[in-house]
C-alpha cells in the first residue's frame, strides 16, 4: 500500500536570537524524510517569520517505510558567508496518522478531519531545550492494497489503555503478542567520536524512534495475521546494553474490536434481540442444569470438592451464546519446541468481522491447555472475565550480554521465561496469565531478565459490550452475574488444601463461609470490581538489598543468580509485614523490580493494599524473643499501637465494605480482638531479633507515615477539575549494605503528598517507582496522577443550587505540569464545558475521571534526548530533570492537540537513561513519553 505525505510549514514564532548585531533570525525550515530533503525560502530578520507560500511538500514512499521512519523538520539560521546554525528540530512520528488513514482506506468510518495533524509543535533542541514553535500541517493519504504479503501494519490501532478501551466492543479476543529487534547505539559508534554532541544526540533520538516505529509494526502484523484490528495494554521497553546495542521490545494483546454506538442511540437497542435470545438461554441453562460442569466448578474451587477440579474449570468455556475466543496456531500442539513468533491463532472456523476475517476456534475443554502462552497484559477486565485469582506467578532469569548478540538469541531468553511462568500458573491449576508483564536490568555485561503476572482462572463467556468494564450496575442482566452463587469466589483458590505445588495457609471464606481462601492475596492485575473490599486503599512499598560478593562478567552474573532467591525472600517477608501492619490483606496493581548496582543489588516492591472481607482479618507480626527481652517488649507495643493507628486511619476497623449487586460479605463483630493470639505459629508473622538489621527494621515497622489514600471508584471526583500529572527524582548516596533504600521510599510518598496537600481532598492514581543505581547512587523516579476529590466543605448555595467549588489555575503546585505557552493558567470554567479550551489533561489512568471519551484518536509514543553543560546553573541535578520534563509535557500537550485531541490517558514517563559527571558540570538525559490520545467532554 504505498502512500503519500503532504507537508506545509506555515509559521514560525518565539525564536531564539542568532544574529546578535540585528537581535533577528533569518530562518527556513528543512523537511526531511528518508533520503528526501525540501526547504523553505529564508525569512529574514524575524523572530515570528511568516511562510506564506501555498506549497505543500510532497513525499511518495511505501507503507514500510511511512511507519518505520519519522518525519524531520529542521529549523535553521541563514548565514551567508558561514555554516547555517541549528535553532532546533521537530521530529512526527506518522504512526498515530497511519492508522486513522488506513481505516478509511479500508471503508470504516474516519474522524473528523481525517488523518491530519495541524497545529504548533514547540521546536525542541537536544542542547538547550525548547526554542520556539512552527505551525505545519501534515496531511497522510494511503491508497488501498489487498496484498497478504504486504509488509506493514496499517489498520491496526495500539491502546496503552489496559482494558477494553470504553466505547469500544470486543467481539474476539486472539491472545498474546510481541517482538524483539536489537540495533547498535549510535552513541558507541565510532563516528560519535568526531561528531558533536548535538549531531549525536539527534542521531540517538532518530535512531529510538526508528526502533519504537519498526517494533510496533511487526507487533501490528502478528496481530493483522491473528484476525486482529487492535492491540490493547500495548507496552513497550528498551533495554540499553552498550556497546552491545540497544532492544527494543513490546508486547500485548490483539483483540479484535468495533466502536459502539454514539450516545445519541440507546445501547440497549443495538443489540436487544439476539443478546435476550443468548441470556434466556443461558439463564434457562442454568435453571435446568445446576449440576452442569459450570457449577460443579464454582461449587468445587476452594478444596471442597478437589477430584475433577481442572476438568470443571475448562468445562466452564463450553457455552451456547458466541464465545470470545484466543487463538492459537496449528502448529502449536508441541508445547515443549520454543515458539519463533509468540502469537496465538486457530486454523478451525472463519467468521467475518469488520475489516476481514477471524480465526477462530472451536471452544473445547482442552482450548486453554493447548495453547502457547495463555497471557494477557490488561489490567482491568469486567465483571465475570476472572473466576478464581490464583496468585502472583514469576520467573527471572541472569544472562551475559555479548556483544553483536542477534535477536534469535535475545528472544529465546524471554521465550524460557514465558514457558516457565505457564508451567507455574498450571501448578496452580490456573488457565491463565493476567496483568503480563515483562522487565529488565542491565548492568555492564550482566542483565537480570524478570516476567511476571496474576494466574487465574478465566471466562471467555464474559460480556464486553459494558461501556465501563470496570463498574457494576444494579441492573446488569449478565447471565453469568446469575450464575455466579457468590461475589467473594474470585478470591477462592482454584487448587484444594493439599494439592497446591508448596505448603499454603488457607482460611475459610469470610463471604460463603463455605469455600477456603490464602491468609493475603497477592496479585498484579486492578482489583476486579465484584470483589468486596473495604473503601480504602494505600500505596505500599518494601525495598531489600544484598551485596555482591563478585564483579565481572561471568562470576558476577553467578553470584547475581545465588543472590536473587534470598533478595526476594526477603523482600516479599517485608513487603507481608508492611501488608499487615496497615491492616490489609491483600495486594494489587503488585510491581517488582531488580536495580543492579556495582555493590549491591536491591529489589523494589510496590503495590495497593486493600482490605477484602473474603479473606481473614490480618494480625500484626510478632516479636519472637523471650519475656525478659525489655528492648524486644518495647517494639511489639510500637507494633501493636502503630497497628491499630493505621488501622483506624484506613478505615478497616469499621463494619463498612463496598457494597455489590449479590450483597454484602457480613463483618462479624469480635473477629480482630485477640490478634497477638492468633500469630502463635504463623511463620510469616513471627520477626525474629538476631541481628542488628532485624531490630532496626522492627522498628521501622512502627513507624506511622501518613500518605494519599489510591483512588478507587468509591471515591467521587471534583468537577471539572483536570488531574494533576507529576514526577519527580530523587538521588542520594548509597550507604553500606545498600542502607537507606528504605528511608528514600517512604519518603518519596510523604514528599510527594506534601507537595500535593493544596489539592486536597485528593486521591492519586497507583504510582509508578523505577529504582536505579548509578554509581555510588541511589535514583528513585515516582511519577502517577493526582486526582481531586469532591469537597462537601466547598460546596457553594448559588439560587437554591449546588455548585461545586474548582480550583483555580494559579493553584496547581507542580510547575512540570504546566502549560509552556504565552497565555497563563486557564480559568475553570462550569461544568458542562469543563476546563478552558487549549488546556490538555494528562492521565496516567485509562480514562479523566468526571468525563466521557467522545473519541479515541490514536496512540502516542515520543522520544527525547536532552544534554547539557550547564548542570550547576540550572539547580543541579533536580532543576535540569525538573526542567526537561517539563518541556516534554509540553510538547506532548502540543502533539496532542495537534492530532484532534484535549487529553492523553493512559500516560507513561519512562527514563532510560540519566547520566550526571559533576566534575564536567555535565547532564544527560534520555526520556520516554506516550499514552492514547482521546477528546473528552465534561
Amino acid at each position: 500500500m504505498p502512500g503519500k505525505i503532504k507537508v506545509k510549514v506555515l509559521a514560525g514564532r518565539n525564536l531564539p536570537v542568532m544574529d546578535r548585531a540585528s537581535d533577528t533570525t533569518d530562518a527556513f525550515v528543512e523537511i526531511k524524510f528518508g533520503g528526501i530533503t525540501h526547504k523553505t525560502d529564508v525569512c529574514r530578520k524575524s523572530l515570528n517569520p511568516q511562510w506564506n507560500s501555498t506549497e505543500w511538500y510532497r513525499f511518495e514512499v511505501d507503507e514500510s517505510e511511512l511507519q518505520d521512519e519519522p518525519l524531520q523538520l529542521r529549523l535553521m539560521d541563514h548565514d551567508t558567508y558561514s555554516a547555517n546554525d541549528a535553532i532546533g528540530k521537530v521530529v512526527i512520528s506518522l504512526a498515530p496518522l497511519l492508522a486513522r488513514e488506513a481505516n478509511n482506506a479500508n471503508g470504516a468510518a474516519g474522524l473528523p478531519g481525517g488523518a491530519v495533524m495541524s497545529g504548533w509543535i514547540p521546536v525542541f533542541d537536544t542542547m538547550h531545550g525548547i526554542r520556539g514553535e512552527l505551525n505545519v500541517i501534515v496531511k497522510v493519504e494511503l491508497f488501498s492494497d489487498f496484498n497478504k504479503y504486504k509488509t506493514s501494519s496499517c489498520g491496526v490501532q495500539f491502546f496503552h489503555c489496559p482494558m477494553i478501551p470504553p466505547g469500544y466492543n470486543a467481539t474476539a479476543i486472539h491472545g498474546f503478542v510481541e517482538e524483539l529487534i536489537v540495533n547498535d547505539d549510535p552513541e558507541y559508534q565510532w563516528i560519535d567520536k568526531i561528531r558533536t554532541p548535538r549531531a549525536s544526540n539527534e542521531a540517538r533520538q532518530v535512531a529510538f524512534i526508528n526502533l519504537s516505529n519498526q517494533v510496533q509494526r511487526l507487533v501490528g502484523l502478528k496481530a493483522a495475521e491473528l484476525g486482529a484490528n487492535a492491540v490493547v495494554g500495548y507496552q513497550q521497553d528498551f533495554d540499553l546494553e552498550g556497546e552491545a546495542g540497544v532492544v527494543a521490545r513490546a508486547i500485548g494483546t490483539a483483540v479484535s474490536i468495533t466502536p459502539l454506538p454514539t450516545p445519541s442511540v440507546p445501547l440497549n437497542i443495538t443489540c436487544t434481540q439476539q443478546s435476550d435470545r443468548e441470556r434466556d438461554r443461558e439463564r434457562d441453562k442454568c435453571d435446568k442444569d445446576k449440576g452442569s460442569p459450570r457449577h460443579a466448578r464454582h461449587e468445587s474451587y476452594g478444596g471442597r470438592e478437589p477430584v475433577g477440579s481442572v476438568t470443571g474449570q475448562n468445562a466452564s468455556l463450553n457455552s451456547s451464546s458466541t464465545p470470545l475466543g484466543i487463538h492459537r496456531r496449528s502448529s502449536d500442539s508441541d508445547l515443549s519446541v520454543t515458539p519463533k513468533g509468540g502469537s496465538l491463532n486457530a486454523s478451525v472456523g472463519i467468521i467475518g468481522s469488520g475489516g476481514g476475517a477471524i480465526l477462530r476456534p472451536s471452544m473445547n475443554s482442552n482450548n486453554l491447555e493447548m495453547l502457547e502462552y495463555p497471557f494477557l497484559t490488561m489490567t482491568e477486565y469486567p465483571p465475570g472475565f476472572i473466576v478464581h485469582i490464583g496468585g502472583t506467578v514469576c520467573a527471572r532469569s541472569v544472562k551475559l550480554v555479548d556483544a553483536g548478540g542477534e535477536s534469535a538469541a535475545r528472544a529465546a531468553w524471554w521465550a524460557e521465561l514465558r514457558t516457565e511462568l505457564r508451567a507455574h500458573a498450571r501448578a496452580l491449576r490456573c488457565t491463565a496469565v493476567l496483568a503480563y508483564s515483562e522487565r529488565a536490568s542491565v548492568r555492564e555485561d550482566v542483565c537480570v531478565l524478570s516476567a511476571s503476572g496474576t494466574a487465574a482462572v478465566i471466562n471467555l463467556d464474559c460480556d464486553f459490550t459494558l461501556e465501563e468494564p470496570t463498574v457494576v450496575t444494579t441492573g446488569s442482566k449478565n447471565a453469568l452475574d446469575e450464575c455466579e452463587i457468590e461475589p467473594c469466589s474470585i478470591a477462592h483458590v482454584p487448587y484444594s488444601p493439599g494439592a497446591g505445588p508448596y505448603r499454603a495457609e488457607l482460611s475459610m471464606c469470610g463471604g460463603c463461609r463455605r469455600a477456603r481462601v490464602p491468609t493475603v492475596l497477592l496479585a498484579t492485575c486492578a482489583k476486579p470490581s465484584r470483589l468486596i473490599s473495604y473503601a480504602k486503599a494505600v500505596t505500599i512499598t518494601a525495598v531489600a538489598a544484598r551485596c555482591r560478593r563478585a564483579v565481572g562478567a561471568e562470576a558476577g552474573a553467578r553470584d547475581l543468580s545465588d543472590q536473587l532467591p534470598f533478595l526476594e525472600y526477603e523482600l516479599h517477608k517485608l513487603l507481608l509485614a508492611k501488608l499487615r501492619m496497615q491492616g490489609a490483606n491483600a495486594i494489587f496493581a503488585l510491581q517488582t523490580q531488580i536495580a543492579i548496582g556495582e555493590r549491591c543489588v536491591m529489589a523494589l516492591a510496590s503495590g495497593t493494599a486493600v482490605r477484602l472481607g473474603a479473606l481473614p482479618p490480618p494480625v500484626p507480626p510478632r516479636i519472637k524473643a523471650s519475656e525478659k527481652d525489655k528492648n524486644a517488649i518495647e517494639i511489639q507495643k510500637s507494633l501493636w499501637e502503630a497497628f491499630t493507628a493505621n488501622k483506624s486511619a484506613n478505615g478497616y476497623d469499621m463494619g463498612s465494605q463496598e457494597y455489590s449487586t449479590n450483597g454484602v460479605l457480613p463483618e462479624i463483630e469480635g473477629e480482630e480482638a485477640p490478634v497477638l493470639d492468633l500469630c502463635a505459629d504463623k511463620d510469616a508473622c513471627v520477626l525474629e531479633l538476631d541481628e542488628a538489621e532485624d531490630v532496626e527494621t522492627a522498628k521501622a515497622l512502627a513507624i506511622r507515615r501518613n500518605h494519599m489514600q489510591v483512588f478507587t471508584n468509591m471515591l467521587r471526583p471534583a468537577l471539572a477539575a483536570p488531574p494533576h500529572a507529576f514526577m519527580q527524582v530523587w538521588r542520594a548516596r548509597l550507604g553500606s549494605q545498600g542502607s537507606g533504600a528504605e528511608r528514600l521510599v517512604a519518603s518519596a510518598l510523604t514528599g510527594a503528598a506534601y507537595k500535593l496537600r493544596r489539592l486536597q481532598p485528593a486521591a492519586l492514581a497507583a504510582p509508578s517507582f523505577h529504582l536505579e543505581l548509578p554509581e555510588d547512587e541511589i535514583q528513585l523516579v515516582v511519577s502517577g496522577t493526582a486526582i481531586p476529590l469532591h469537597d462537601p466543605s466547598k460546596v457553594e448555595h448559588t439560587n437554591g443550587v449546588e455548585k461545586e467549588g474548582v480550583l483555580e489555575g494559579d493553584d496547581d503546585i507542580f510547575a512540570l505540569d504546566e502549560e509552556q505557552q504565552a497565555k497563563p493558567s486557564p480559568e475553570a470554567e462550569d461544568k458542562n464545558s469543563g476546563p478552558a479550551a487549549g488546556l490538555v489533561s494528562l492521565t496516567t489512568l485509562s480514562t479523566v475521571e468526571g468525563t466521557k471519551v467522545a473519541r479515541r484518536v490514536c496512540s502516542l509514543r515520543l522520544l527525547f534526548v536532552r544534554e547539557t553543560t550547564a548542570v550547576r546553573e540550572l539547580g543541579g541535578l533536580s532543576g535540569f530533570l525538573h526542567t526537561f520534563t517539563c518541556e516534554v509535557l509540553a510538547i506532548v500537550r502540543a502533539y496532542t492537540t495537534a492530532l484532534g485531541g484535549n487529553a492523553l490517558t493512559s500516560l507513561y514517563l519512562a527514563h532510560l537513561l540519566l547520566h550526571h559527571n559533576g566534575h564536567k558540570n555535565q547532564g544527560q538525559c534520555l526520556l520516554s513519553v506516550g499514552g492514547d490520545v482521546v477528546h473528552i467532554t465534561y
